[in-house]
Protein backbone atom coordinates (compact mmCIF):
# COMPACT_ATOMS: atom_id res chain seq x y z
CA UNK A 1 0.00 0.00 0.00
CA UNK A 2 1.21 3.34 -1.22
CA UNK A 3 1.19 6.00 1.44
CA UNK A 4 0.38 8.82 -0.77
CA UNK A 5 -2.03 7.39 -3.80
CA UNK A 6 -2.15 8.83 -7.01
CA UNK A 7 -5.81 11.30 -6.11
CA UNK A 8 -3.08 12.50 -3.78
CA UNK A 9 -4.64 11.46 -0.73
CA UNK A 10 -2.54 9.69 2.62
CA UNK A 11 -3.07 6.53 2.56
CA UNK A 12 -6.34 6.42 0.18
CA UNK A 13 -8.17 8.44 3.02
CA UNK A 14 -7.33 12.04 3.29
CA UNK A 15 -6.40 14.81 1.19
CA UNK A 16 -2.84 15.95 2.05
CA UNK A 17 -4.23 19.75 1.49
CA UNK A 18 -6.97 18.97 3.66
CA UNK A 19 -4.46 17.35 6.20
CA UNK A 20 -2.67 20.44 6.25
CA UNK A 21 -5.33 22.95 6.11
CA UNK A 22 -6.31 21.21 9.56
CA UNK A 23 -3.09 21.88 10.66
CA UNK A 24 -3.01 25.60 9.66
CA UNK A 25 -5.95 25.72 11.83
CA UNK A 26 -4.52 24.01 14.53
CA UNK A 27 -1.36 26.53 14.84
CA UNK A 28 -3.54 29.63 14.50
CA UNK A 29 -5.52 28.56 17.44
CA UNK A 30 -3.32 27.95 19.52
CA UNK A 31 -1.60 30.94 18.79
CA UNK A 32 -4.42 33.08 19.49
CA UNK A 33 -5.02 31.58 22.32
CA UNK A 34 -1.79 32.33 23.51
CA UNK A 35 -2.22 35.58 22.85
CA UNK A 36 -5.15 35.99 24.86
CA UNK A 37 -4.20 34.66 27.94
CA UNK A 38 -1.96 37.35 30.00
CA UNK A 39 0.94 36.48 32.02
CA UNK A 40 0.42 37.16 35.39
CA UNK A 41 3.62 39.79 35.26
CA UNK A 42 2.16 41.61 32.77
CA UNK A 43 -0.79 42.15 33.19
CA UNK A 44 -2.96 45.13 34.05
CA UNK A 45 -4.97 43.94 36.28
CA UNK A 46 -2.64 42.41 39.05
CA UNK A 47 -2.70 44.69 41.56
CA UNK A 48 0.77 46.27 42.36
CA UNK A 49 1.96 45.39 46.22
CA UNK A 50 4.28 47.56 48.77
CA UNK A 51 7.66 46.09 48.55
CA UNK A 52 10.31 47.66 51.38
CA UNK A 53 13.86 46.68 50.85
CA UNK A 54 17.40 47.36 52.12
CA UNK A 55 20.60 48.64 50.23
CA UNK A 56 23.95 48.39 51.80
CA UNK A 57 26.34 50.71 50.00
CA UNK A 58 29.99 50.50 51.34
CA UNK A 59 33.05 52.74 51.93
CA UNK A 60 31.37 55.91 49.82
CA UNK A 61 32.44 58.94 50.41
CA UNK A 62 30.93 61.56 52.76
CA UNK A 63 29.99 63.87 50.10
CA UNK A 64 28.19 61.12 48.54
CA UNK A 65 26.68 59.83 51.14
CA UNK A 66 25.13 64.06 52.11
CA UNK A 67 23.69 63.89 48.93
CA UNK A 68 21.49 60.54 49.38
CA UNK A 69 18.53 61.80 51.44
CA UNK A 70 15.68 60.55 52.74
CA UNK A 71 12.53 61.15 50.24
CA UNK A 72 14.36 60.91 47.45
CA UNK A 73 13.35 58.68 44.61
CA UNK A 74 16.11 55.63 43.58
CA UNK A 75 16.28 55.33 39.72
CA UNK A 76 18.61 52.60 37.92
CA UNK A 77 21.78 53.63 36.68
CA UNK A 78 20.71 54.65 32.71
CA UNK A 79 17.11 54.64 33.08
CA UNK A 80 15.91 57.88 34.52
CA UNK A 81 12.95 57.68 32.11
CA UNK A 82 11.77 54.23 32.90
CA UNK A 83 9.97 54.66 36.56
CA UNK A 84 11.46 54.60 39.74
CA UNK A 85 12.76 51.38 42.01
CA UNK A 86 10.73 53.59 44.95
CA UNK A 87 11.51 56.31 47.65
CA UNK A 88 13.85 56.55 50.13
CA UNK A 89 12.17 56.42 54.03
CA UNK A 90 15.68 55.27 56.01
CA UNK A 91 19.08 55.96 56.49
CA UNK A 92 21.88 54.25 58.32
CA UNK A 93 25.39 55.38 58.84
CA UNK A 94 27.99 53.49 59.84
CA UNK A 95 31.99 54.20 59.92
CA UNK A 96 33.29 53.46 56.34
CA UNK A 97 34.67 49.97 55.59
CA UNK A 98 35.16 48.23 52.35
CA UNK A 99 36.11 44.26 51.72
CA UNK A 100 40.15 44.49 50.28
CA UNK A 101 42.30 41.19 49.64
CA UNK A 102 45.35 41.30 51.64
CA UNK A 103 48.77 40.30 50.97
CA UNK A 104 48.43 36.79 52.94
CA UNK A 105 46.09 36.03 50.31
CA UNK A 106 43.13 36.88 53.31
CA UNK A 107 39.85 39.33 52.68
CA UNK A 108 39.29 41.51 55.60
CA UNK A 109 36.80 44.41 56.07
CA UNK A 110 39.66 47.88 56.21
CA UNK A 111 38.57 51.19 57.38
CA UNK A 112 37.88 53.49 54.45
CA UNK A 113 39.19 57.24 55.19
CA UNK A 114 36.37 59.87 54.90
CA UNK A 115 33.90 57.59 53.99
CA UNK A 116 30.53 56.06 55.47
CA UNK A 117 28.74 52.86 55.02
CA UNK A 118 25.12 53.08 54.27
CA UNK A 119 21.53 51.04 54.96
CA UNK A 120 18.95 52.17 52.50
CA UNK A 121 15.73 51.46 53.00
CA UNK A 122 13.22 51.86 50.41
CA UNK A 123 9.85 51.65 49.47
CA UNK A 124 8.58 51.10 46.23
CA UNK A 125 5.51 49.03 44.38
CA UNK A 126 5.58 46.29 41.87
CA UNK A 127 4.62 42.86 41.68
CA UNK A 128 5.31 39.45 43.33
CA UNK A 129 4.69 36.00 41.52
CA UNK A 130 5.73 32.91 42.13
CA UNK A 131 8.63 34.09 44.46
CA UNK A 132 9.53 36.28 42.04
CA UNK A 133 9.93 40.17 42.86
CA UNK A 134 9.48 43.00 40.46
CA UNK A 135 10.01 46.53 40.86
CA UNK A 136 7.38 48.87 38.79
CA UNK A 137 6.92 45.71 36.83
CA UNK A 138 10.75 45.52 35.21
CA UNK A 139 12.64 45.62 37.49
CA UNK A 140 13.93 42.40 39.07
CA UNK A 141 14.71 42.63 42.76
CA UNK A 142 16.85 39.97 44.49
CA UNK A 143 18.49 39.51 48.27
CA UNK A 144 22.52 39.77 47.13
CA UNK A 145 21.96 41.39 43.49
CA UNK A 146 24.22 44.27 43.17
CA UNK A 147 23.79 47.02 40.66
CA UNK A 148 23.89 50.71 40.50
CA UNK A 149 21.40 53.46 41.35
CA UNK A 150 20.70 56.96 41.19
CA UNK A 151 19.07 59.73 43.19
CA UNK A 152 18.56 63.69 41.63
CA UNK A 153 22.11 64.11 42.93
CA UNK A 154 24.00 61.20 43.73
CA UNK A 155 25.15 58.00 42.35
CA UNK A 156 26.19 54.37 44.23
CA UNK A 157 26.72 50.88 43.98
CA UNK A 158 24.96 48.62 46.59
CA UNK A 159 23.39 45.16 47.35
CA UNK A 160 20.52 44.56 48.44
CA UNK A 161 20.14 43.37 52.16
CA UNK A 162 16.68 41.87 52.82
CA UNK A 163 13.20 42.20 50.64
CA UNK A 164 9.97 42.39 52.40
CA UNK A 165 6.36 42.87 51.35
Amino acid sequence: MKIIDKNGRLFGKVSVIDLLAVLVVAVLAVALHTKQNELEITSTSTTDTTITYQIRVDGVYDYVADAVRVGDHLQEEGRSTGGDLGKIVDIQRAPGTRMTDLDDGTYRAVPVENGVNLVITVEGKGIVSDGRVLLNRIYDLGVNSARSYNTPYAQFTGMVLSIDY
